[in-house]
């Protein structure tokens, strides 16, 4: 069964805010991460992931 729009997890963050901030871990490690940050990459891109997927309108 599909989710209605009531069974869809509400992301606390905007796309927008992820973004900024995977932009912002870049742009201070000047393109090289380190461990730690590489560890936070990952935690932004599963919840820019989960964010994505709460953000899509399921066809009627």
């Amino acid at each position: 069964m599909n989710p209605t729009p009531d069974d869809r997890v509400v992301p606390e963050r905007s796309l927008a805010e992820i973004n900024a901030d995977i932009r912002c871990l870049f742009a201070r490690a000047e393109g090289r991460l380190s461990d730690a940050e590489r560890i936070r990459h990952a935690t932004l891109l599963g919840e820019w992931a989960s964010a994505i997927r709460a953000s899509v309108v399921p066809a009627a």
